[in-house]
């Protein structure tokens, strides 16, 4: 455990050190602020995906709820319907998603993988008849705010980033439901030998993951100023980027001795990871590919050294 976290950890002051000589003002209270303000979706995303992640699963969908999420709180605002209900509404859809997703992987025992690819697509299908491609954005203050993009010192993006955060930390730390999600990611059979429901866990996770997917839908609008029907796709790639790195294999393969080895602090480094290659390239004015071709190889080192503790003992020999 030490040794994995101290490497995500290098892995980091590595990139923070390499963009602050190339360019200064990496580090400058500025840029700071501004990476902290773009990067709040990132955190409370990574959030839900660790709930599930760390209970032995998986979601593929969670770019695509993002989406659903942000257009149908974007055709709600745009057409004057109170913000609390256009949030309360959209909070219950992204609960909805998990529902759909705990109930196929659960209630009917089918892989998380394919349920998820399957949802991936549904998801992104409501998004485009929701909008049939329009975008909508001139939303009320209340929402700008939130980022701090409008009339805000302290913007609740910045509260709610740090509550999610606490969330996390606490519900593993403290709670029944968090032990149980753990030990449903270490070993499922034990919890079943011991009479305790893993699919309600499951469906558990997965409905809290997703009520943290639409909470950073909402963030992301209030960031960008606008909602289109493909806003959130592809943001479970950097989710995944970030599992990988980390925990390694260790979150992507069964092997419950290594998982159980991931302090739940590594997700939050594996997404700063990604969020800094990226701020980092912006800077230094270096063209979108590179950072492509950095955050894989950032990856590839996270991954290829945690391969031999999930390879057959007679392999590993050879």
């Amino acid at each position: 455990m030490r040794r994995k976290c101290n490497s995500t950890q290098v892995i980091l002051l590595i990139l923070v050190a390499v963009f602050t000589v190339l360019n200064p003002n990496f580090l400058s209270p500025f840029n700071l602020y501004n990476f902290l303000m773009q990067n709040e979706y990132r955190i409370v995303m990574i959030t839900g995906l660790a709930i599930i992640m760390l209970g032995g699963e998986i979601d593929l969908s969670l770019g695509y709820q993002i989406s659903l999420v942000g257009i149908l709180i974007g055709k709600l605002l745009t057409a004057d319907v109170p913000v609390p209900i256009c949030i309360l509404i959209g909070l219950a859809a992204g609960c909805c998603c998990g529902l759909l997703n705990g109930f196929l992987i659960a209630g009917l025992n089918l892989s998380s993988v394919i349920v998820t690819l399957i949802t991936q697509k549904l998801f992104q299908g409501i998004s485009y008849l929701l909008s049939k491609g329009m975008t909508y954005s001139d939303f009320p203050e209340p929402i700008m705010s939130i980022s701090g993009m409008k009339g805000s010192t302290m913007p609740a993006g910045h509260i709610i980033m740090i509550l999610s955060i606490l969330f996390l930390e606490g519900m593993f730390c403290f709670t029944i439901l968090g032990k149980n999600i753990l030990s449903m990611g270490y070993d499922e059979q034990v919890l079943r030998q011991n009479g305790i429901p893993v699919g309600k866990y499951k469906l558990s996770a997965y409905i809290l993951g997703s009520f943290f997917f639409a909470v950073a839908a909402l963030l992301l609008i209030s960031r960008q100023g606008l909602a289109v029907s493909n806003m959130g796709n592809g943001l479970e790639v950097d989710g995944m980027f970030a599992v990988c790195i980390a925990g390694g294999a260790s979150l992507i393969l069964k092997n419950s001795e290594v998982k159980r080895r991931v302090p739940v602090s590594n997700f939050y480094l594996g997404i700063l990871v990604i969020a800094v290659i990226e701020n980092g390239m912006q800077l230094s004015g270096s063209i979108q590919y590179y950072q492509y071709v950095i955050t894989s190889v950032v990856v590839l080192y996270s991954v290829i050294p945690t391969l031999p503790a999930f390879l057959p003992k007679n392999q590993e020999k050879k």
